[in-house]
């Protein structure tokens, strides 16, 4: 059972004990969901899935339970003494995977209105190519090749033109998403024919795919018919997916959009931000039950849901005229986004607050990212400075569930939630887990958590706000929203700025700011940053300390870039080792400030976090208007090995920062518990704040055992300060030991006849053995590619293989003009075996290969997805692919060596010789036989390395 199955199941124990009174419940696991967007998908309660599954748990109970937790924001007693202000008069934007608007909870309004306004789909994925089609007189029509009978009934519905064309379940990857008809195959294939009606393009789908229009309706673009329909079975029963039309004409032609919540994410994002009687229960609502949707699509799901290219712009554009055509507020929430590379530099970020300045009016929401708990982890376009950012708190009710007589469970910081470094973010928490609605065929899995689910929590809460304001009679721009939230919010204890900006929003407490009619203008703030070639972002970070004893100076650059600014704001550090003028006058002019640091205040290894608070002179009740944060990191060096302990309160961190040289082949970090039955888990975070690429966390205690350990390989290292933070279990305190150690040799050469020659960096002698094995082939290439087009790499897979391996890098200053990188690898057939799009610059996923691919070519399919489409941009990725056996093939020590061990001396240097075997592995073109080297010493962290050599004149093994 996986780390997210085991919370999912000890989540659903919770619950149900809330649900039946006083059934003991065991603790959750510390970590609650998967890697990267935390997308534990969700579930529709109403009906079975279509592999039969029912709900984790009845809806009723979830609702009863609390598990869509309203009382952390206070938005449910909020709504309580002012029930009209529950979000109606305001739309909601949610630019996501797609939303399904016909499920329980996303039909109307708390008014009875509708919910959903428009589906759109932006990624292109259900897009059908159509061609013009001539009828035939006996009834008839071909279609890409197929003959379709009951064209009358096309005929009797709409006029020619016709075109037609055919939508494919394999397409959209693999099942259950891509069983559009719940058959359990993802082959069938389903004709269709545009034509015209009175009220203009309609398409008529085979959607039992029976080869007969005949007993098929017309189907108008949603924004007309506001309706959907469902692909069917050969029994006629309906699939479990919900499809939308996009009917459009350009240039006098039909262009066709099938739109589909085929991630469930976005249904279950929208459930959270305004869902009103989810799953049909009376009363089991959102936060804003009163507020309607815009179901904007911008994801390409197949390939791991990643935005396409342009894709969140043209979403924007989209909203704000759909939003002023019917003259309604808007609140955008997008729950997406991808880590930062440089910070500061995202051309995304650059275009989100370009919109949000030309349309100030406008708040957008946008979450953190899952990349916590290391430092300078939120992702973009989160960074973007005129978005509101949203960090997650892992609600208590998902932790303990209530007893008698005792108070419940406190929400706890998100473990996962990202973290600021480089900008000033996140700014504001909500509660990151809950239970919402998604399509059918995500039943059984309702409980989601990650900042995608925190951040809809926020932009209900803006809707509340803006719906209460409204019916004032003063709709309120975005910075007054922004500012209500922040400045309200309630900080969790044992937390600084970075983890969770001010706190938790406090939906009464920011009302009651806007009420009060407090004046705000927009600032901008930009540091220079110590590196990355003087990129400026919002913060000011030294993740190595000062770079020198006079290092003590740091420059603010703010300027007011809307609204009046005030006259005179008062700078109020919150540190002692900061220290600023006591007042600036912003004016229409940029103002500089120098803050200034106490060196002597930063010498213990640690994490210092200091803010200077610029309040209005003339209204201080307001709160800050902005912060200048000040961070700064002293590492602890690993000369000699490290070896800490501490104890954590339940669901509290601590973090240690350790500095890597250049050269070093190995880092080893481990994690012991004085309690075994006790848990925590160990992440690790390399120089640039990434998430350790070859597996960032581990968790020790209970079923796990009581240690546990993460080693940086020889190729993985990065030279820098690597953070390792320990994270306690939200539910117990724990003691643990923490030990950390670099490797005291390295690998100088590897010959191609296998001489392996390692150097000894200490000043004492060290005992070495050393390993190798040939564990599979590699082989690297470059490719290129322009604009958006998708790049494909071809190969055939060895008999032999039982893994492959695939690595993508892209150069860090291309990253930043792009919002995602789809790596995604298909079978022959076609079918989807795995994606794993690019979350940084560098990505590795690990496919398993069946054995009925083995000996089949695979393709590996490369998709950028720009901020911009304009102009196309030009782009190349050094990829690299490594099949790997179902067992290495150990290496012996050649004759000359003799053995495997040996002692090198003090900085010197010694030799192992292996010998090649007498076969080798059958090779591929263009592959080179992979090695794996071990180097285990007496002391030190050991060495595990990757390389290829070749040797010629080997018998293949046959």
């Amino acid at each position: 059972m996986t780390a997210r199955r085991r919370w999912l199941a000890a989540s659903l124990a919770l619950a149900v004990g809330v649900g039946c009174a006083g059934t003991p419940a065991p603790d959750p696991p510390i970590r609650p969901a998967v890697a990267g967007d935390i997308r534990a998908a969700t579930a529709f309660g109403d009906r079975p899935a279509a592999d039969g599954r029912d709900p984790a748990l009845p809806p009723r109970i979830a609702f009863l339970a609390g598990l869509l937790p309203l009382r952390s924001i206070g938005a449910d007693a909020f709504r309580v003494a002012q029930p009209s202000y529950d979000g109606r008069g305001v739309l909601i934007a949610i630019l996501d995977s797609g939303t399904d608007p016909a499920l329980p909870g996303l039909r109307t309004t708390s008014t009875g209105e509708r919910k959903v306004l428009d589906v759109r789909d932006f990624s292109g994925e259900g897009r059908v190519v159509l061609r013009a089609i001539e009828p035939q007189s006996d009834g008839t029509v071909t279609i890409d090749g197929r003959v379709i009978g009951g064209f009358g009934r096309v005929a009797a519905l709409a006029t020619g033109p016709y075109y037609g064309g055919v939508f494919r379940e394999i397409t959209l990857g693999a099942p259950p998403a891509a069983d559009l008809n719940g058959n359990g195959a993802i082959t069938d294939e389903y004709a269709l024919v545009v034509g015209k009606a009175s009220d203009g393009w309609v398409v008529v789908v085979d959607a039992g795919a029976d080869g007969s229009f005949q007993d098929d309706r017309a189907q108008r673009d949603y924004a007309v018919s506001y309706e959907t329909f469902s692909f069917r079975d050969r029994a006629g029963i309906d699939g479990p997916m919900h499809v939308a039309v996009n009917l459009v004409e350009r240039d006098g032609r039909p262009v066709l959009d099938l739109v589909m919540d085929n991630s469930s994410h976005g249904s279950h994002v929208a459930g959270i931000a305004a869902g009103h009687d989810l799953f049909g229960v009376d009363g089991f609502d959102g936060v804003a039950p009163g507020a309607q949707l815009l179901a904007l699509k911008i994801a390409n799901n197949t390939r791991g849901g990643i935005s396409v290219s342009g894709s969140m712009l043209r979403a924007l554009e989209h909203a704000v005229a759909f939003a002023q055509r019917r003259r309604l507020p808007l609140v955008v929430n997008l729950s997406y986004g991808v880590g930062n590379e440089i910070e500061g530099t995202a051309v995304i970020d650059s275009v989100v607050d370009a919109f949000a300045l030309a349309y100030p009016e406008v708040l957008i929401v946008i979450s953190a990212g899952n990349d916590g708990p290391g430092l300078s982890t939120v992702g973009f376009p989160g960074s973007a400075a005129h978005a509101l950012t949203a960090c997650a708190v892992f609600p208590g009710v998902y932790a303990e569930a209530p007893q008698p007589g005792k108070p419940p469970a406190p929400d706890v910081l998100g473990w996962w939630s990202a973290r600021g470094g480089e900008v000033a973010k996140p700014e504001v928490c909500a509660p990151g887990v809950a239970y919402s609605n998604v399509p059918p065929w995500r039943t059984g899995e309702e409980i989601s958590g990650g900042t995608s689910m925190a951040a809809p929590q926020i932009a209900g809460a803006a809707a509340l706000l803006q719906s209460g304001m409204v019916q004032r009679g003063h709709a309120v721009g975005a910075i007054d929203l922004k500012r209500a939230l922040v400045n309200t919010a309630r900080p969790l204890a044992g937390t600084t700025v970075l983890d969770e900006g001010t706190g938790v929003a406090d939906v009464p407490a920011a009302f009651q700011w806007l009420v009060g009619t407090h004046q705000t203008a927009i600032y901008e703030v930009l540091a220079p940053s110590a590196g990355d070639g003087g990129a400026k972002a919002s913060a000011a970070y030294r993740r190595a300390g000062l770079r020198s004893p006079a290092d003590t100076i740091q420059t603010f650059q703010i300027a007011a870039v809307g609204r009046q600014p005030a006259a005179r704001l008062l700078l109020v550090p919150d540190a002692p080792w900061v220290r600023a003028p006591r007042m600036i006058e912003p004016g229409g002019s940029p103002v500089t400030v120098d803050v200034t640091y106490d060196a002597g205040a930063l010498v213990e290894p640690g994490l210092y976090v200091g803010t200077v608070w610029a309040l209005p002179a003339t209204d201080t009740l307001a709160g800050a208007s902005f912060g200048l944060r000040n961070v700064v990191v002293v590492p602890y060096p690993l000369d000699e090995p490290l070896r800490l302990s501490g104890m954590l309160t339940p669901g509290a961190i601590a973090r240690y920062f350790l500095t890597v040289p250049e050269g070093t082949n190995g880092l080893l970090v481990q994690l012991d518990l004085a309690e075994p039955s006790n848990e925590a888990t160990l992440y690790l975070f390399e120089p640039t704040g990434q998430p350790y690429r070859g597996g960032s966390s581990v968790t020790a205690g209970g079923l796990n055992g009581p240690a546990a350990e993460i080693l940086v390989t020889a190729e993985d290292v990065v030279p820098g300060v690597y953070e390792a933070v320990v994270v306690a279990a939200p539910t117990r305190a724990v003691t643990y030991r923490l030990g950390a150690a670099m490797a005291a040799a390295r690998i100088i050469t590897v010959s191609d006849d296998l001489a392996v020659t390692l150097e000894n960096t200490a000043a004492e002698s060290l005992a070495v053995r050393v390993e190798a094995a040939i564990v599979g082939q590699r082989r690297a290439l470059q490719v290129e590619g322009a604009g958006d087009l998708a790049s494909l790499v071809e190969t055939d897979v060895p008999s032999w293989a039982s893994k492959l391996v695939v690595e993508v890098k892209v150069a860090r200053d291309k990253w930043r003009e792009l919002t995602d990188f789809g790596v995604t690898v298909f079978d022959a057939a076609g079918r989807k075996l795995s994606d794993g799009p690019l979350n940084y610059a560098v990505g590795r996923q690990q496919v398993e290969l069946p054995p009925a691919v083995r000996g089949t070519r695979l393709t590996v399919e490369l998709l950028p997805a720009f901020a911009l489409v304009s102009p196309p941009m030009r782009w190349s990725a050094s990829v690299a692919l490594s099949f790997l056996a179902e067992e290495p093939r150990a290496l012996a020590a050649d004759s000359v060596s003799g053995s495997s061990a040996l002692t090198l001396p003090p900085v010197g240097t010694g030799t192992v010789r292996f010998a090649w075997p007498e076969t080798e592995l059958d090779s591929l073109s263009g592959f080179t036989p992979l090695l794996e080297i071990h180097v285990v010493p007496e002391r030190g962290a050991p060495i595990k390395s990757s390389l290829v050599r070749r040797q010629s004149g080997v018998r293949p093994v046959p």
